[in-house]
């Protein structure tokens, strides 16, 4: 499958998360180039949407969300270009991007955030290349164990979500306990 749109998405551990607070945040991140190797472009600001997508940063590769789908608030990477590379490299490159904001995210004293890693949210945007069937699941679950066990060092459980009619998701029980530092020191 040629399917390249990753999302990856790390819960916030507790307690509410002020979303009006994430948008100077990220207008510095952009100014500041905190992701070196990305074009950041501009901020939206969708609090005011009930299980929403929260506050975007808007990049030219990639978005990166504060994410409150759901009542479950967390930070969502989402690959929206293609990716130079194959296939698990490309997993493994969400991975690090959304622990890497996750990481700029728990260093922003203003916020006071703090990401788990005993779960991750997996979804491919591309129901044409990677329709949510038996046979994409099969695909892709020895990738997903494979970047679960790199960053989390524990053997993951797998669960896939949704029906046919929605995007291809899988809910990673990683099994970790550690902060986001940890899965990044792993890999």
């Amino acid at each position: 499958m040629q399917a390249t749109k990753f999302q990856v998405k790390l819960y916030a551990r507790a307690g509410a998360i002020e979303l009006e607070k994430l948008v100077p945040v990220f207008h510095e991140w952009i100014r500041n180039k905190k992701i070196s190797d990305e074009l950041l472009i501009d901020v939206a600001d969708y609090a005011h949407v009930p299980q929403g997508p929260g506050v975007v940063l808007i990049g030219h590769q990639s978005d990166y969300y504060l994410d409150v789908a759901d009542d479950r608030p967390g930070l969502l990477y989402s690959r929206k270009r293609g990716f130079d590379g194959d296939f698990q490299a490309g997993i493994d490159d969400a991975f690090q991007r959304a622990l890497e904001a996750c990481e700029l995210l728990e260093a922003e004293s203003s916020l006071d955030l703090e990401f788990a890693t005993d779960e991750v949210l997996f979804r491919v945007q591309d129901r044409l290349n990677a329709p949510n069937g038996d046979a994409t699941y099969a695909e892709y679950k020895p990738a997903l164990e494979q970047a679960s066990a790199a960053f989390f060092g524990a053997a993951p459980s797998l669960e896939r979500l949704g029906t046919e009619r929605e995007p291809f998701a899988v809910r990673i029980h990683t099994g970790a306990s550690g902060s986001v530092a940890d899965a990044l020191a792993k890999h």
